[in-house]
């Protein structure tokens, strides 16, 4: 049977090789053939919107700047003044300089009848009308807008801003970056990619020859569409050409802008793909023939490893292991059989422990019904023995005698306390949530047990963050929480010491009241079970000081914790800030 199964083995690997990889590979090349001339293709594209993407940010931010230069100029007291006072003369002069020193190509000054006053970038010219123009209509209204328009300057961007001189236009300054020859080279300079302006269905300015006008399907696409990829021939040769749709100010349809990439960029990118897939398909094919003879030489040895380790396995003894020293698949299912044989040991372990809690659980649950019982039982005859014991003390015995029946009234009503917290441990009552500030609710605790405080000469320190907002909780039932973790540090301080109230807003949503002694250091056991009910390291404790403030925190959606060291024993607690939603249910 091993020889038959090693044959089979090895003839299977064989024949997968020959299927997986001879077969898939020749419909996995033409596939990938088709694949990469649509990703050339879809690369291209990309390259193409990315580029008139930029090349629209860069007039976006022409027009801006034109906006922002025509704005400043307008609110310019000294124009203004020189305006008023017609000294076009010195008006010239500061606006000839500021063009000098500005990236503008046009600006110009017109009074409120449209007529250019002054051009700085052109002095000789001016007096010519331009109220028929949109933009000027809008800047004698008294608005600053942009748009693209044609004048004596050119095709250009523009952009006006009012002169006012309280609620009245004086007139306007217009501040102009031209679509010319020298801006098309400069995005060429830019992308390396060929580009141009149409306005409307005609080109004014490209570094390329060819696609002059636009056809009416293609003004009709561009109206409805981002941009629009189309292909013709351009200097002499196939261009790949996208348009993109230049708006007016109004929203309307006014040009577009273009720019393209010959074909043979993408057929050299499909060439150089093409070569480098072949070589791929090469290097795979020979990398699994030496993978191929390679498994076959080993293959059988390994799996005689794994077999012979499962098959000494067994539920009784988790310790069996598989031990094949590879680093290739085989040597992966040794190790995930190992590991898997230690976490069935250690879920093992985990259900026996989970037993022993379960008949915890059980123990305590039958505990905490008799407690809760005897409570019941207990509370009415302490009631009508306190009752009574007033009664003969203030009736019957005078009053040098009434300290032995104090006495028994003070042990009443520390057993009643005691039947009181085995009720809350057993049967917890319902939670009155409302908001309150747990700050004030700290100091209050304090001046409760300061009389505990100085008698033990304790030093108490409070540090309480004040931004806290309100807490929705139940009042009393933090209050007896933090008050038994604040009584068990006095009480680990009977020679004295210090205790350090702290709270603090942490993650956002959660707030941390930390509570520091000084008092003796808790062993690491008791540490483990301090929480438990019922376990106290005090002559005269009941263990439930601490189990009833981790059930109120718990109740609260919180969590408590605690650390001991020598330089100090600190509960800490966390208590979330959205418990307004939770606690409407509770």
């Amino acid at each position: 049977m091993p020889g038959f199964l090693r044959y089979k083995l090895n003839l299977r690997i064989f024949l997968s090789f020959l299927f997986i990889i001879t077969i898939p590979s020749l419909s996995s090349f033409w596939i990938s053939y088709s694949l990469i001339q649509k990703s050339v293709s879809r690369e291209l594209h990309l390259r193409l919107q990315d580029s008139v993407t930029a090349y629209y940010q860069e007039i976006q931010f022409l027009e801006r700047d034109c906006l922002r230069i025509a704005a400043e100029l307008a609110a310019d007291k000294n124009l203004q003044r020189l305006l008023l006072a017609s000294d076009y003369g010195l008006l010239q002069e500061e606006l000839t300089a500021f063009y000098r020193l500005s990236q503008a190509d046009i600006i110009e000054i017109e009074d409120s009848e449209g007529k250019v006053l002054l051009r700085a970038h052109n002095p000789s010219l001016t007096g010519d009308i331009k109220a028929d123009q949109a933009i000027i209509q809008n800047g004698l209204l008294g608005k600053t807008s942009s748009s693209y328009e044609s004048g004596k300057s050119g095709l250009a961007i523009r952009a006006v801003a009012p002169f006012r001189a309280g609620k009245e236009v004086l007139g306007l300054v217009m501040v102009g970056s031209l679509f010319s020859s020298d801006f098309v080279e400069h995005i060429k300079l830019l992308t390396g990619i060929e580009n141009g302006i149409y306005k409307h269905d005609s080109k004014i300015i490209s570094t390329y020859g060819g696609l002059d006008r636009l056809d009416g399907d293609l003004l009709n696409r561009l109206q409805s569409q981002a941009h629009l990829i189309v292909r013709d021939n351009v200097n002499g040769e196939p261009y790949a050409l996208i348009l993109k749709p230049l708006l007016s100010d109004s929203g309307a349809y006014w040009g577009a802008i273009s720019m393209g990439v010959p074909q043979r960029e993408a057929n050299r990118y499909f060439q150089y793909a093409r070569n480098l897939l072949l070589l791929i398909l090469g290097i795979g094919v020979l990398a699994a023939l030496l993978i191929y003879v390679s498994l076959a030489k080993n293959i059988n040895s390994s799996l005689k490893g794994i077999i012979s380790g499962m098959e000494s396995f067994n539920f009784d003894d988790f310790t069996s292991r598989i031990t094949l020293k590879r680093k290739d698949e085989f040597g992966r299912i040794a190790d995930s059989f190992n590991v898997l044989a230690g976490k069935l040991r250690r879920y093992n372990e985990r259900i026996n422990r989970l037993q022993e809690d379960m008949i915890k659980s059980a123990q305590l649950a039958t505990t905490g019904q008799i407690a809760a019982g005897l409570a019941h039982e207990i509370r009415n005859p302490l009631s009508s023995m306190k009752m009574m014991a007033q009664i003969i003390r203030n009736r019957h015995l005078p009053a040098d005698r009434h300290q032995e029946i104090d006495i028994i009234i003070r042990e009443i009503d520390r057993i009643n306390t005691v039947v009181t917290d085995l009720i809350e441990f057993a049967k917890p009552s319902p939670l009155k949530f409302a908001p309150h500030d747990l700050n004030a609710i700290l100091r209050e605790i304090l001046e409760l047990v300061s009389y505990n405080l100085q008698h033990q000469d304790i030093d108490a320190g409070m540090d309480l963050d004040s931004a806290l907002p309100p807490l929705f909780l139940d009042e009393e039932k933090i209050r007896l929480c933090f008050l038994n973790i604040i009584l068990n540090a006095i009480q680990a301080m009977p020679a004295g010491g210090f205790l350090t109230v702290t709270t603090a807003q942490v993650h956002k949503q959660q707030v941390l009241v930390s509570i520091c002694d000084s008092g003796e250091v808790i062993d690491q056991k008791n540490l483990e079970k301090i929480f438990d009910p019922f376990f106290t390291t005090k002559k005269e404790g009941t263990g439930l000081g601490l189990a009833l403030s981790k059930i109120i925190i718990e109740r609260h959606y919180g969590s408590i914790s605690v650390s001991s060291g020598p330089e100090a024993t600190c509960f800490k607690t966390i208590i979330p800030l959205d418990l307004q939603e939770r606690g409407t249910f509770i």
